[in-house]
């Protein structure tokens, strides 16, 4: 799915020759009530939903489970562009928000950015596209080195505010739970509509959690004749699974995965869930028919987006995709996002002892037991409480410092620069954080708990909306229910008291699906890592993985150190975690390699000052 978004401005039509949806020959046309194009672009017939009332336009485009009598219905009551906030939480699933209020443009995409817009300036008005670099082809926007230098931090590149930056110049996103909104003169301007509630709500039941994970999956399954869903053996893709058997919207295809590097657990709880869904079609794939990690290499990415995150497992997906769509599947459910919505977090308990220190203290003696933490340091993490910008601006000296594992974060992992960053791409790095913190940031909740979960769904939505782009060669999608607006809310709405319980790996989830999934599968309390894929990967690459470090754009550009970077790929290592700064370097890498082969020069290495 692609598209534009223009204003109903004359200019429009100047910037829609400029800024064609790309890759559609025949792209589809929907117009605002003044007859002036609005959508244009390419979006399959049962992704999309459309009402109207006199000059009002709404569209839903993506899976959306939604009565339309209803959303018509308020849309009719709808006067302004603010007026659609209510409107916006009907519907469940995934999907952009796009709409035309008397000539005034709203365009919005998911919490998760699993659904996202970017916008930008063209032929004088303000336009948004769910591509950032159609955008970047039509006002001849060049890379940003400097962001290409925050990337290479790891694990997951910048902090907030930074991640939510373009690596192309003059294109832009909006913040989380922000809007665009774009006047009849064209001109563009983003808006908070959507705040996260407050940890108030006492779990009960689970019922509503239990009813946003049946609306999320349901949205997935309507019309479809077939769904598929990884069944991995973890916790969180074995209740999808679960839920999807339920939902009856359409037969259910479970895959499994045999990690490369030996046989886990996994497996073994994978069939015994498989035994109980009897109803579904269920395939395993072992590790031999299957590519490994960093494989191949030699197949450059052709998403021009940005570095793509776990660029890593890039041709498992393509394999996946594959199979999915020779299964007769379109969508494929994963289990993304389980672990940070439903796994009691150190920040969850830095909360909880604040509101209910009497129940908080068994589960902080419980993890400092499990973590083997003094008690002076179990103490340092329960009281530490800086505000976001004081902690953001602790970053900018603790970048090249060792990360202690395991000690939790505060408000979200500690961005760390890669041992073979050079000097001058280090001090641009903390020059721009530098810059952030001087701006005044404000975190996405004032609870660092909250602000951490909707901080990683953002991370795991855009991983599904990557990976969908690579699946639509095979026309294929990926999805993510557990990153869902209503879902999101849901999780985030409970009380910090009932996130965690002696016993259970994952309260919430447990209690919301009570009598859904077996309990003894839902009462698991352990998982695999995949560590082994990672070390088997790595044996069998690391020849190529030497080669492409051997010439890189990279190093061209003055931002990494090319020989302390194959110091670490020569190099055996007891753990997997020097072996993490690589992922953001090889993503930053390939993706140069791609707008190089598109014909958009790599930029040249830029003059960088502390």
């Amino acid at each position: 799915m692609e598209f534009v978004v223009l204003p109903d401005h004359p200019a429009g039509a100047e910037a829609l020759a400029l800024a064609p949806s790309p890759g559609v020959p025949r792209p589809k046309v929907i117009e605002h009530h003044s007859g002036r194009p609005w959508l244009v672009g390419d979006w399959p017939d049962d992704e999309i939903v459309c009402v109207s009332a006199g000059p009002r336009r709404l569209v839903l485009l993506g899976c959306a489970k939604v009565r339309q009598d209803v959303l018509a219905a308020r849309l009719g009551q709808v006067r302004s562009l603010a007026d659609l906030d209510g409107p916006a939480r009907l519907a469940a699933g995934s999907f952009h928000l796009v709409a035309s209020i008397d000539g005034d443009v709203r365009v919005q995409g998911t919490l998760s950015t699993a659904c996202q817009i970017f916008y930008a300036k063209v032929a004088g008005v303000t336009v948004a596209a769910t591509r950032p670099d159609a955008l970047a082809d039509r006002i001849g926007a060049s890379v940003d080195e400097e962001r290409v230098a925050l990337e290479l931090l790891s694990p997951f590149g910048p902090p907030e505010p930074l991640s939510e930056g373009s690596v192309w110049r003059g294109v832009r996103s909006p913040r989380i739970g922000h809007c665009l909104e774009i006047g009849r003169n064209g001109a563009g301007r983003t808006r908070r509509w959507w705040t996260p509630p407050a940890p108030e709500r006492p779990l009960g039941d689970g019922d509503f959690v239990r009813e946003a994970l049946f609306d999320a999956v349901a949205a997935r399954g309507a019309g479809q004749p077939v769904v598929s869903a990884d069944l991995s053996g973890g916790l969180d893709s074995t209740s999808l699974c679960f839920v999807a058997d339920r939902t009856d919207a359409a037969p259910l295809t479970t895959l499994h995965y045999e990690s490369h590097g030996g046989r886990g657990e996994d497996l073994t709880w994978a069939r015994r869930a498989a035994a109980e869904l009897p109803r579904a079609r269920h395939v395993e794939v072992r590790p031999e028919d299957t590519p490994d990690w960093y494989a191949p290499l030699a197949r450059t990415p052709h998403d021009r987006e940005g570095p793509l995150m776990f660029v890593r497992s890039r041709a498992t997906v393509e394999h996946q995709a594959d199979l999915v769509s020779s299964l007769g599947a379109r969508r494929h459910l994963q289990g993304v996002g389980g672990d940070e919505l439903f796994l009691p977090s150190v920040m969850s308990l830095h909360g909880l002892i604040r509101r209910a220190p009497s129940v908080a203290l068994p589960h902080v003696r419980a993890l400092r037991s499990r973590r083997r933490w003094s008690l002076a340091k179990t103490v340092r993490a329960m009281v530490s409480a800086p505000s976001y910008p004081r902690w953001l601006a602790g970053q900018v000296e603790e970048l090249a410092t060792e990360r202690i594992w395991g000690s939790g974060a505060y408000w979200e992992i500690e961005p760390k620069l890669p041992p073979w960053i050079t000097a001058d791409a280090a001090a641009t790095v903390r020059r721009q954080l530098r810059e952030a913190v001087a701006a005044g940031p404000e975190p996405l909740s004032a609870l660092p708990a909250q602000h951490e979960m909707l901080w990683i769904n953002r991370i795991n939505g855009t991983a599904m909306r990557r990976n969908s782009r690579i699946g639509a060669r095979s026309d294929v999608t990926f999805h993510a229910p557990y990153t869902d607006d209503r879902v999101l809310e849901a999780v985030l709405s409970v009380r910090l008291a009932d996130r965690v319980a002696p016993g259970l790996l994952k309260p919430v989830l447990a209690r919301a699906l009570d009598g859904v999934v077996p309990a003894g599968i839902l009462h698991r309390t352990g998982k695999d890592d995949a560590s082994p894929a990672l070390y088997a990967g790595l044996r069998r690459r690391r020849a190529e993985l030497l080669d492409f470090a051997a010439d890189t754009h990279l190093a061209r550009m003055g931002l990494i150190d090319t020989a302390a970077l194959r110091r670490m790929l020569i190099g055996t290592h007891a753990d997997t975690r020097p072996l993490m700064p690589f992922d953001p370097t090889l993503a930053c890498e390939l993706w140069l390699r791609a707008v190089s082969s598109a014909g958009t020069a790599a930029p040249a290495p830029a003059s960088r000052t502390t």
